[in-house]
């Protein structure tokens, strides 16, 4: 970007009948500096701004000769990129665009975190890490979580930092060290809402006490799921228990959420989709169909569900909870999870023995529809 501070400050100049001398005396320059400065060979120092443009009744945007209407546009059509590319899961390819936008506003705080999570998309996972790439993006967590004035942002960000120590860097001291950084469940916001708006005996009361419902249950639903899946013993002695487990889980989402899980529906597709491979494991190949057919019912139903105001759960423990609109990411990580278990799990050699029959194909088949 072109600066044109010097023209628009003799512009706004001429506009108040304002001589060289006078503005100068005002900020405390000499009248040659503002010369050199309307003639566009030089530019007057960062510090300068706030005080040219109060003298002005301007402001610094307005001296830089950034429209705001403009950059508030631009930045939109940004964030929109930016969440559509981390839906889909986008690497290497997407960091030069990254790296573009942040050359365009160095200072977004977004758009730092932007490089830095896609870095970490590109390399955290392969089993040899870029470190330089990790490095870049490790620098990028800590200068905004040090800096932002954002609360929510900085915990978001620590969290990303976390992912980072634990799955880039398997450094597990870093890790713990940093989510020491965030506050305990006992004094979240949910949490501390939960308990003191009881006293106001209000709608926002039970409002309250319903949010905390629901992230205490996605939490305690993706904790159980992970534990199951990755830290009980995965001999076949156990996966009836594991299956066991998991029903129990699915019913857990229903009993809170009601048989309209909404999004939610997401999470139990992926509890099916755990289910199957048990099942299939164990031959027993009715069952796993009959899973598989469970598995995309709910994930169909997650792109049908209608996330607009009007919405909320069914179930007397979330029915006062509400979502906007938002088509455009639903769309995204429907089409996201749904490639992913079409392309990258139902592709698994355990399913060669039911993949001709014509159940599986039928589930392939809506799948397919869904992820187009």
């Amino acid at each position: 970007m072109t600066l044109k501070i010097g023209s628009i400050i003799k512009e706004l100049r001429i506009k108040n009948k304002v001589t060289q001398d006078q503005l100068a005396t005002f900020i405390g320059v000499t009248p040659q500096a503002i010369s050199r400065w309307e003639a566009e060979s030089g530019y007057p120092d960062i510090e300068l701004l706030p005080s040219i443009a109060e003298y002005f009744s301007v402001s610094a945007d307005d001296l830089l000769g950034i429209n705001r209407s403009e950059k508030e546009k631009r930045l939109a059509e940004i964030y929109d990129e930016i969440k559509k590319q981390g839906e889909l899961r986008t690497g290497k390819e997407s960091i030069p665009y990254a790296r573009q936008i942040l050359a365009e506003f160095p200072s977004n705080e977004k758009i730092q975190i932007n490089l830095a999570n896609t870095l970490c998309r590109a390399y955290m996972w392969n089993e040899s890490p870029n470190t330089e790439a990790l490095k870049e993006a490790e620098k990028i967590y800590l200068t905004v979580i040090e800096n932002t004035n954002d609360a929510d942002f900085r915990n978001e960000v620590i969290e990303k930092l976390c992912a980072l120590y634990a799955h880039g860097y398997r450094d597990e001291f870093k890790t713990e060290q940093t989510a020491a950084l965030l506050p305990t469940m006992r004094y979240c916001r949910e949490a501390i809402c939960a308990h003191v708006f009881k006293d106001f005996q209000s709608n926002k009361d039970l409002l309250h006490r319903q949010d905390y419902i629901e992230q205490l249950t996605d939490s305690l639903g993706c904790l159980l799921t992970n534990y199951i899946v990755e830290c009980i013993p995965n001999d076949s002695s156990m996966w009836d228990q594991k299956i066991a487990m998991l029903e129990w889980i699915i019913a857990l989402y229903k009993y809170i959420f009601g048989e309209e899980l909404l999004f939610y529906h997401d999470r139990v597709a992926t509890l099916y989709r755990f289910i199957a491979a048990y099942l299939v494991a164990q031959k027993k190949y009715d069952e796993t169909l009959s899973c598989l057919e469970k598995m995309c019912d709910h994930q169909v139903a997650y792109t049908k569900a209608q996330l607009h105001t009007e919405t909320s759960f069914q179930s007397p423990f979330t029915n006062q909870l509400y979502y906007p609109n938002d088509d455009r990411y639903r769309q995204t990580a429907v089409h996201n999870q749904a490639w992913y278990t079409l392309n990258t799990k139902l592709t698994q050699k355990r399913y060669d023995p039911i993949r001709e029959d014509i159940r599986f194909q039928e589930v392939e088949r809506k799948l397919s529809e869904v992820m187009k």
